[in-house]
């Protein structure tokens, strides 16, 4: 399925998902990583080696350090929710409640667990067995997590334990919905199968499986073990997809089963639920000249001169047609089709042209990555020029 059928499909059934999942998918969540601490070591954990096993803070793609900072980058993308995950986020149990708690302050609590109140500020988050206990589910109910999801690890060597089992049920005597979310191993399915019954047995409320997807801190694991790449143009590995599709596919006509069983493949991170968060981040912070892609990347034109002088001409267009620009470090910022029609006039009245010009396309995030530059006129610098610097 391409990415645009996939997202038509996934917003037409969009209230059959897990509540964190519907605001993933709208782009609508902060994605707050807590710390890269762990200690589990899983084979296929896809943490980049600057966050794993580190204890770093990361609100979207910004690393920060205080509360404020989570505040200001869920403001910027007018976020509706947050997803705290790491790493062990329970390994770090006071200071995830206490970001916990500081955005469900900032941005409307939720102790009634109505999700319909738009006031709400849905909170989901991820860990894994090996650090739940009461104490630690108290003090997230009470800081309000609405959502939370189990990885259980040890179910690609062995089945489902009642110790599990028993950490399920407690985690729903705490936490309003609690689900579980694993990869898709390939070949899995009956230890899928296995495991969604008992949590439907039990009331778990949805099963996630994410397709199986390599990462350059856990490729070279994932070829040793004898995983293969899916295709050129994705991170995704050979067989999740299907494992996934066949173990859905075996409750589909079972009246019996109240799980919800979601599958969540690749091109959902990157071509759905990415893409919809960076559109909502570029339209708060999208200068007047600046662009926005159907990707949420920034588009603008760029005139690069090397002294008051050889742009003044420029200015004075600019002005008289009333058109928005900024100039920063010998760098004048304008619409990227008000900068082609310029240069076309220009050409066209032959104007001594003394400046490059390019289009330039950038991430809407903190760093500002400029994902491509297109050169529309290049001023080739003479040798003279070179040496003067």
């Amino acid at each position: 399925m391409e990415t645009n059928e996939l997202e038509t499909y996934l917003f037409s059934n969009i209230k059959k998902l897990p509540t964190g999942c519907q605001y993933c998918i709208k782009g609508e969540k902060l994605v707050l990583f807590i710390t890269g601490l762990c200690g589990e070591n899983c084979f296929y954990c896809p943490v980049s080696e600057n966050r794993k096993e580190k204890d770093v803070i990361y609100a979207n793609e910004k690393r920060i350090s205080s509360i404020e900072e989570a505040i200001e980058e869920a403001k910027i993308c007018s976020s509706k929710g947050v997803g705290i995950t790491g790493g062990a986020p329970l390994k770090n149990i006071n200071r995830t409640c206490e970001y916990l708690k500081a955005l469900k302050n900032e941005f409307g609590n939720n102790n009634n667990n109505n999700n319909n109140n738009n006031n709400n500020f849905h909170a989901h988050l991820y860990t894994t067995p090996k650090y739940i206990d009461e104490n630690k589910l108290k003090a997230l109910k009470d800081s309000g997590l609405d959502e939370i999801r189990i990885h259980f690890t040890n179910l690609n060597n062995k089945e489902i334990t009642n110790k599990d089992i028993d950490i399920l049920k407690l985690c729903m005597k705490y936490i309003c919905d609690v689900g579980v979310e694993l990869p898709a191993i390939p070949n899995s399915e009956l230890k899928i199968i296995n495991l969604a019954e008992k949590l439907n047995n039990i009331g778990v409320k949805f099963l996630n499986l994410n397709e199986l997807e390599y990462s350059e801190t856990n490729y070279e694991k994932l070829i040793k073990l004898g995983f293969k790449e899916k295709n050129e143009y994705s991170s995704a590995i050979v067989g999740s997809e299907e494992t996934a599709q066949n173990a859905i596919n075996h409750f589909k006509n079972n009246k019996n089963n109240k799980l919800i069983i979601h599958y969540c493949p690749s091109a959902l991170k990157d071509g759905i639920q990415m893409k919809n968060r960076l559109i909502n981040r570029a339209k708060n912070i999208a200068k007047d000249y600046e662009m926005i892609t159907e990707e949420g990347l920034l588009l603008k034109g760029i005139i690069v001169f090397r002294n008051n002088e050889e742009i003044n001409d420029v200015l004075d267009i600019l002005k008289d047609n009333d058109l928005p620009f900024e100039i920063k470090n010998n760098n004048l910022y304008l619409n990227p089709y008000s900068l082609d029609e310029l240069l076309d006039e220009l050409k066209n009245i032959n104007y001594d042209i003394k400046f490059s010009a390019y289009i330039s396309e950038c991430y809407p995030t903190n760093d500002g990555l400029e994902v491509e530059r297109t050169p529309l006129f290049i001023k080739k610098r003479s040798l003279r020029d070179i040496r003067k610097k």
